[in-house]
């Protein structure tokens, strides 16, 4: 019954959704860039607030068939605070205008559809500012940069650097420059050629992930400090705003959501919960998983598809056979007959047939289905999108399981005022969305009373199948069990049959192992095996449960950082300045 089980579990989840397929990438970083000029021009604004123009030209070589172009990386901040970055242009040698596009800080140059080979030029030109800053260990106002970030994943030769000062700029120069090479950390230096009004650099090769770090020192007090403008003090503000609302909105929703769920299942008139021993009268197990997902989620733990087909099956509407025994490499196959006429099952009973058999018909008796025909079928799982809403319809419309309850809308109504307030006073995102979703569960469906002696008839039987055997059979003897269920407890047979019964709702509230291993010992007992599945080779207790989980699962897969010190003085190292980033391809 084990096996049996596992399978129904493959159908069930074939019955919700299909498997997903993997797919393995080539490196999109295996290129070289074989020039890389990076020429930047350091200058003030009125208010000597430091702005840096920046224009990279990067030639690299692509094999066929593997990029569309290059993907720089950019840091956009510098000491905590942003640097304006501005995107002026991306062209090719010519002043073409190349295509790209964002991903966060990446820049994906190039058609997503294309691929780019040989020798390709870009012609990158950006802006930043206030990206200098005053050391104290140096006494002095400093440009410590990483040119070429030590991010990049792609090797590089023929590097060139270059950094222009204005005038005003040349002369407040202070000290020698420094050029730091190499990966994150290194102090290694590279050649400078250097006047007041430039340095430039030459490097031959950089390996993967290392780069180009100056500096360059400047008379404290030539650039002002970084200043917020109003509007990133604008922004700060409303950052700090959100750490608030956050702190404030999630206990409140998880209030809310308990609030809400509490009141259309009616918890406060749940108990006491009687136990109970057979399934409920005049419901369907979809129906009764519907009332169960709705009002209580955590209870329903089981496929309710694969409970439907063996309560089908335990009622001798249908019967189930393991056709193929489950291999090292594969599971078991099985195979459903409709030996019944199934005129005078529920509409939702019918419909899941109906959908499993692709007939618009109701299936006849003698009719088979070999449940694989299942799996990734997209047929299948169209046909099967609107079950839910039917269920959903039939549950208010003709079973009248659930209604729009005014005192629950009242307070939801309350609710909703209350948080459009807090929306208003934070400009909260989080409380625009909690506001949405009160409105939608001021409308929302409470459990009729009818419906709330379902949960309870449900809960109550949950229970029942929850607790040691032992335990149920002193439950059916009590005088409470004895009116409500007559069973000898001291016979085999009648006790099979009962857990027969209960087994959909054992499957249902995700039960039904030790529930199947208990119905295998007694059919074992009785020296029957069950008459409405049929399994591989002789019966026995084992055999019976391992074949129920087989038949589950079979069922289950056809359901459903800026340095702290300056550079300036020669103690710096190779990414220890703002800028940098990286990059590769893509």
């Amino acid at each position: 019954m084990k096996r049996f089980l596992l399978g129904l579990l493959t159908v069930g989840l074939l019955l919700v959704g299909s498997g997903k397929m993997a797919f393995a990438a080539r490196s999109t970083d295996n290129f070289t860039i074989t020039k890389f000029d990076a020429e930047y021009s350091l200058s003030r604004d009125s208010d000597n607030r430091s702005k840096l123009e920046a224009t990279w030209r990067i030639t690299a070589n692509f094999p066929p068939n593997q990029n569309r172009g290059i993907a720089p990386v950019f840091v956009k901040k510098y000491d905590d605070h942003s640097t304006n970055f501005s995107l002026q242009s991306v062209t090719d040698e010519n002043g073409t205008p190349l295509e790209y596009s964002w991903n966060d800080d990446e820049l994906r140059i190039g058609n997503k559809n294309t691929y780019v080979k040989g020798e390709k030029t870009y012609i990158i030109k950006f802006t930043q500012r206030d990206v200098t800053k005053n050391y104290g260990d140096t006494g002095r106002d400093e440009f410590y940069w990483d040119v070429i970030g030590d991010e990049w994943r792609v090797p590089m030769e023929n590097v060139q650097i270059s950094v222009k000062f204005d005038e005003s700029l040349a002369a407040a120069r202070q000290g020698k420059a420094f050029c730091y090479v190499g990966s994150r950390g290194s102090t290694t230096q590279c050649d400078l050629s250097e006047d007041e009004s430039q340095i430039t650099a030459k490097i031959d090769k950089l390996g993967r992930r290392q780069g180009v770090t100056v500096a360059v020192g400047f008379k404290s007090g030539t650039f002002s400090g970084y200043q917020e403008t109003l509007m990133e003090k604008l922004i700060g503000i409303w950052n700090l705003m959100q750490i608030l609302a956050y702190t404030i909105a999630t206990p409140l929703a998880i209030f809310l959501i308990i609030r809400y769920m509490r009141l259309v299942g009616r918890e406060k008139e749940l108990k006491p919960i009687p136990p109970e021993y057979l399934p409920p009268e005049d419901i369907s197990v979809l129906m009764s998983t519907y009332v169960l997902k709705k009002y209580d989620p955590f209870k329903a733990k089981g496929l309710p598809k694969v409970a439907q087909l063996l309560d089908l099956a335990v009622r001798h509407y249908i019967k189930i056979y393991e056709v193929k025994k489950s291999s090292l490499f594969s599971g078991a196959q099985y195979e459903i007959e409709i030996i019944k006429d199934l005129q005078e099952l529920k509409a939702e009973e019918i419909e899941i047939i109906q959908d499993m058999f692709d007939s618009p018909s109701i299936p006849k008796p003698g009719q088979r289905l070999n449940l694989k025909n299942l799996q990734n079928n997209i047929k299948y799982m169209t046909r099967t999108r609107d079950d839910d809403k039917n269920l959903e319809t039939l549950a208010r419309e003709k079973y009248g399981l659930c209604e729009q309850n005014p005192e629950v809308q009242r307070i939801m109504r309350g609710w909703f005022k209350r948080v459009l307030v807090l929306t208003v006073l934070f400009l909260s995102p989080m409380f625009l969305v909690m506001s949405i979703m009160l409105v939608f569960a001021s409308r929302g469906w409470s459990l009729t009373d009818k419906g709330l002696n379902l949960r309870r008839y449900l809960e109550g039987l949950k229970m029942y199948i929850g607790v040691a055997e032992a335990e149920r059979l002193n439950i059916l003897q009590s005088p409470e069990g004895a009116e409500k269920v007559v069973v000898d407890v001291n016979d085999g047979k009648q006790l099979v049959k009962l857990y027969e019964r209960v087994l959909p709702y054992a499957v249902l509230f995700g039960q039904e192992k030790n529930w199947s291993k208990q119905m295998g010992k007694y059919y074992e007992q009785v020296g029957e095996a069950p008459d409405w599945y049929v399994g591989q080779g002789m019966f026995n207790a084992v055999a019976f449960s391992s074949g129920l989980s087989g038949l589950s699962t079979a069922a289950g897969h056809a359901s459903d950082y800026s340095s702290t010190s300056g550079g300036s003085s020669g103690g710096g190292f190779a990414g220890g300045g703002g800028g940098g980033g990286g990059g590769g391809g893509w």
